[in-house]
């Protein structure tokens, strides 16, 4: 692609330029050491306890969705949830042929995010040199937040790498704008993109900046066929897109509201430890290039997701949530190494200082019940231990669904107490609340023992009991409470007479 030399602006260096034909092997290992290197290391640091948490309260959704059948999954993304839809039809699948074990749930966001730091390093070995893609992709192993989703049953890891890799190949198409197989790949990976979170499409308006600060420089027509591009992988996107703008107010109610104090935490947020974040934003801010719109196109494509997000969540409902924004990362932490290109020492006090003080939310997300929710593993060994024949299980009001789906995850293929209020199980009714008995009372019957579970350890044992609090008040006494993390179970017992 020509280029106007003069400017100051003008790419340094063309991206795919022809491969000599020889290559000494050091070179070669230098060429794959900026993916390779910290590809692995995110595998190795993600796979880390990865089982050790107890599916989470979102996870608990991805593992009652993805048991449906497609015909259930298709019938509930007209309900609730359509525009993760797409996730939980992978799910099903992946979970027949490898189960549905806490790990192997997980371990598609793991290989997607541990593949998606590979891309950003090559990205950076493209735009910069290696030294920068390698150190700027060791950065993002580092920080706790792409660990967490790595670590996490649902689609942001997937996002995350498809959002990595729709950004490398738009950088080669723009270096090659005639050559139509990478506007070709560049919009397969927008619509996955799309389809894995639609928030993640944020990115296109940092394309958008890309696509017009090249053509200013080059005045190649050509570029423009970024916009058809785009466009035609969008088509597939927009029933979600519609899904979840019809939906929102179901999906999006528990989000806080948005005031200044969010603001301020959100830079932290986002890399998951706040010293670190801010020095790696710090050192992103000081980045210098002789490729100075390059600096400038990455900081718009830093920037513009969560601004967006932001500002959006001031003047309507909020929409704000750290991990919706994981893809900008990327971006943030090339500048971070731009800034430090041939400064080896300052690099190795960076990297350590950064991962010195993830080191501690490393540790702390891998917990037993790090993932929102309560520790349903330990809960249910508590009714695996206790339980006598005939016992029933209730489940409070507040958080019904997930309560019901946690317990039924980790008692799954086990004897467990009968779900007495259950009336139609939530696949038939395309939700992710099943309906309960409208007469509490009478489907309870005479059950001489019962478990009831909840949120928190504490308040009154029979918070949030729901319709069913009247019954067990007066017919029934407490004889144990058993609490862990974020949780509660109360074991009652029927009074005599």
């Amino acid at each position: 692609m020509a280029v106007q030399t003069v400017s100051d602006d003008s790419p340094s260096r063309t991206l795919a330029g022809p491969a000599p034909r020889r290559v000494p092997t050091t070179a070669t290992l230098w060429t794959l050491a900026p993916s390779l290197i910290p590809a692995l290391l995110m595998l190795v640091v993600g796979r880390f306890r990865l089982g050790n948490p107890s599916l989470g309260w979102d996870e608990n959704a991805s593992w009652l969705v993805s048991q449906r059948t497609p015909a259930q999954i298709i019938d509930q993304a007209g309900h609730f949830d359509g525009v993760i839809a797409p996730y939980y039809m992978f799910l099903h699948y992946w979970t027949a042929l490898f189960g549905d074990s806490e790990v192997s749930m997980r371990m598609p966001s793991l290989i997607a995010v541990a593949v998606g730091v590979g891309v950003a390093g090559e990205l950076g070995r493209r735009l910069f040199n290696p030294g920068v893609g390698l150190f700027s992709a060791l950065l993002l192993v580092a920080v706790p937040q792409l660990s967490r989703y790595a670590q996490e049953a649902r689609a942001y890891g997937l996002a995350f790498l498809f959002a990595t890799t729709a950004t490398l190949l738009l950088y080669l198409a723009v270096d090659r704008p005639r050559r139509k197989l990478l506007w070709f790949f560049y919009g397969l990976t927008v619509a996955l993109t799309g389809l894995a979170h639609i928030f993640a499409l944020l990115m296109l308006a940092g394309h958008f900046y890309i696509v017009v600060s090249r053509w200013w420089l080059s005045r190649e027509k050509a570029l423009f066929a970024w916009f058809p591009a785009a466009i035609v992988a969008l088509l597939p996107v927009l029933p979600f897109v519609y899904l979840g703008a019809t939906q929102r107010g179901g999906q999006l109610a528990w989000i806080a509201e948005m005031n200044l104090d969010t603001v301020l935490d959100a830079p932290g947020a986002m890399f998951g430890v706040t010293v670190g974040g801010l020095v790696i934003i710090g050192l992103a801010l000081a980045a210098r290039w002789p490729d100075r719109a390059l600096i400038r196109e990455l900081g718009v494509l830093a920037v513009i997701p969560p601004v967006a997000l932001i500002g959006v969540s001031f003047v309507t409902d909020s929409v704000w949530v750290p991990r919706y924004v994981l893809f900008v990362l990327p971006a943030i932490t090339l500048c971070a190494a731009a800034a430090l290109h041939g400064l080896r020492f300052r690099s190795l006090l960076v990297f350590v200082l950064v991962a010195a003080t993830a080191a501690p939310g490393q540790l702390e997300l891998r917990g037993p019940a790090t993932h929102m929710g309560a520790d349903f593993r330990a809960l249910s060994k508590v009714i695996l231990k206790h339980q006598q024949p005939g016992d029933v299980i209730v489940y409070a009001a507040l958080g019904n669904w997930s309560l019901r789906a946690g317990m039924d995850y980790q008692l799954r293929g086990k004897t467990r107490p009968a779900d007495v209020l259950l009336q139609t199980p939530s696949a038939e009714i395309g939700q992710l609340a099943a309906v309960e008995c409208a007469d509490p009372a009478a489907c309870l019957g005479q059950a001489k023992r019962v478990w009831y579970f909840r949120q928190w350890k504490t308040g009154e044992p029979l918070d949030d009991v729901g319709p069913i609090g009247l019954t067990l008040e007066k017919d029934y006494r407490q004889i144990d409470i058993f609490k862990k993390t974020k949780g509660t179970l109360v074991l009652l017992e029927r009074r005599p007479g």
